[in-house]
C-alpha cells in the first residue's frame, strides 16, 4: 500500500477511538435517526461524533427464495450470492477490487437463508463511489459461465471441508434435528448440496437473481459523519430504475415434537470430538420471553462467566470450551444450543458434567446474585457495542431483520434492568426440558 492510501485510511482507524466519547453525549438512536426512502430503498441515516468516516449496513430480504430453491436446486442461491463479487456488465473484478484500494474503502456481501447482508465503509467524500459499486454489483452482476464455473469449484471445496470438519458436521445435524425443512434455520443438507453444485446453470442464476433481488424491502443503514441528503442523492443515483425484491418471511412452519434423541457421527483421525446439545423453543426475538430467557442461558453458558466454563473447564478440567446461547431467533421460532469440545477419552464424562449442569440450571434456576451480575454485563457490553459506527450500523440494521423499531435498541438497558428472577427462571422452565435434548457427537469416538 502507497503512503497515499495509507494517509486516506487515518480517519478510519482514528473513528473508534474519537466515536465512544461522542455516543455518550448522543440523544436516543430513534429520535437522533433519519428516515428517508430513495429508489424503493429505505434509508436510515444516524450522525455519531466522527469525522469523515461512514459505514453502511444493509439487508435485502430473499423472501421464501432458500425454502424454494431446497425443492429445484439449493445451491442457486449461495452461487448467485458468490457471484456478485465476480464482476459486473460494466467491469471485472479486479477493476472492482482496484477502485476500492484506491480510495481504501470496503464493501462485502453477507448471503444467508433469509437476506443478503451488506456492508460497507468509507470516507465521507468517497460515498458515493462505493454506493455506485453497490449499485453495479447488486443490478448487473456478469454472470458468465467462467465465474460461475469458478464458483462452483469454490463452494464445492468449501463444502468437503466442512465435511470433514466435526464442528461443522455436529451443528448441520443438531440443526436439521431441531428445525424442520419449512425453516429458514434447517440448512439444505451438505450431501445435497455436493449433488446440486455440479447441475447449477447460468439460466438458473438469472432466473433466481430476476425473481429475488431488487430494492423493495431492502434498507441501508448509515452511521458516522453523514449527510443525509447527499446519502439520498447517491443511492438514488446508483439505484434509480431498478425494480423487484420480496419482503422477509417470517411465517414458521409447525414445530417438531420436542423428544430426546442422539446423533454420533464417527470420522477419522481426529483430535477431539465436538458435541452439540440442543432443543426447539419456539422463541422469537419479539416475544415477552425472550430477553428473560437471554438472561437466564447467558448464566448458563456465556463465556468465562457462565455456569458451563465455571464448572466443565475450570473446575473439572473436562474441556478449553463450552458455551451456551439462543439460536435462530430472528426470523422465525428459535432454539437453544451447548456447544463444546471434548478429548475422546472425555467426552462421556464431560457430556455427563455438561447434562448436569444443564439440570441444575433447569430445576434450581438462577440466583438473585447471578441475575444482578448479568444484567450489568450484558447492558455494558451492548453500550459499547453502539460506541462505534460498524457496533451502531449492526445494530440498527438488526432491529430492521428482527421486524422491532428503534425505539427497541434505546429501551433495550432498561428492559434488561426491569428482567425479574421470577420471569427468568420461569422462561427457563417454560421452554427447555433437559429430558428432550438432542446430542449429536462428531469425531473419532474412544474404542
Amino acid at each position: 500500500m502507497n503512503n497515499a492510501k495509507r494517509i486516506r485510511l487515518i480517519p478510519l482507524a482514528l473513528a473508534a477511538l474519537s466515536s465512544l466519547a461522542a455516543f455518550a453525549a448522543q440523544a436516543g438512536v430513534a429520535d437522533t435517526a433519519v428516515h428517508a426512502k430513495a429508489a424503493g430503498i429505505d434509508l436510515i441515516v444516524y450522525p455519531m461524533g466522527v469525522k469523515d468516516v461512514v459505514t453502511f449496513t444493509g439487508s435485502m430480504p430473499l423472501g421464501d427464495a432458500f425454502l424454494a430453491a431446497k425443492a429445484d436446486n439449493p445451491a442457486v442461491p449461495t452461487l448467485t450470492a458468490m457471484l456478485l463479487e465476480a464482476g459486473t456488465t460494466r467491469r471485472d473484478k479486479f477493476a472492482i477490487s482496484d477502485t476500492l484500494d484506491g480510495i481504501g474503502a470496503q464493501l462485502s456481501f453477507s448471503p444467508s437463508a433469509a437476506r443478503i447482508g451488506i456492508y460497507g465503509k468509507s470516507l465521507k467524500q468517497d460515498l458515493p463511489t462505493v454506493l455506485d459499486l453497490l449499485a453495479e454489483q447488486l443490478r448487473e452482476p456478469a454472470f458468465t459461465a467462467e465465474e460461475l464455473g469458478k464458483a462452483k469449484v469454490q463452494l464445492e471445496a468449501a463444502l468437503r471441508q466442512a465435511s470433514d470438519n466435526p464442528g461443522a458436521m455436529a451443528r448441520e445435524t443438531m440443526m436439521l434435528s431441531l428445525f424442520p425443512a419449512g425453516s429458514v434455520n434447517a440448512p439444505a443438507p451438505r450431501e445435497a448440496m455436493l449433488k446440486a453444485v455440479p447441475q447449477v446453470t447460468l439460466e438458473q442464476i438469472k432466473a433466481f437473481h430476476a425473481k429475488y433481488y431488487g430494492p423493495a424491502h431492502m434498507t441501508l443503514v448509515f452511521a458516522g459523519d453523514v449527510d443525509a441528503k447527499a446519502i439520498e442523492a447517491a443511492v438514488a443515483h446508483g439505484f434509480n430504475g431498478w425494480s423487484g425484491g420480496v419482503d422477509y418471511l417470517r411465517d414458521a412452519p409447525a414445530r417438531l415434537p420436542a423428544k430426546a434423541a442422539e446423533h454420533s457421527i464417527a470420522m477419522k483421525d481426529k483430535a477431539s470430538v465436538s458435541v452439540f446439545l440442543g432443543q426447539a423453543t419456539g422463541l422469537r426475538y419479539t416475544d415477552a420471553d425472550y430477553l428473560p430467557m437471554t438472561v437466564g442461558v447467558d448464566v448458563l453458558g456465556s463465556g468465562f462467566t457462565g455456569r458451563l466454563m465455571a464448572a466443565v473447564r475450570a473446575k473439572e478440567g473436562l474441556t478449553y470450551g463450552i458455551g451456551g446461547n439462543l439460536l435462530g431467533s430472528d426470523y422465525m421460532d428459535g432454539g437453544l444450543g451447548i456447544s463444546t469440545t471434548f478429548a475422546p477419552e472425555l467426552m462421556d464424562k464431560g457430556i455427563a458434567s455438561t447434562r448436569r449442569e444443564l439440570q441444575r440450571w433447569w430445576k434450581d434456576g438462577i440466583t438473585a446474585e447471578e441475575l444482578d451480575a448479568r444484567k450489568q454485563a450484558m447492558v455494558g457490553s451492548y453500550q459499547v457495542g453502539l460506541g462505534n459506527t460498524d457496533g451502531m450500523s449492526a445494530a440498527i440494521i438488526g432491529t430492521v431483520e428482527r421486524g422491532v423499531g428503534l425505539a427497541w435498541l434505546d429501551n433495550y438497558p432498561q428492559a434488561i434492568q426491569s428482567v425479574t428472577l421470577q420471569q427468568v427462571n420461569g422462561a427457563i422452565r417454560k421452554y427447555v426440558d433437559p429430558q428432550k435434548m438432542v446430542l449429536v457427537k462428531a469425531g473419532t469416538f474412544k474404542k
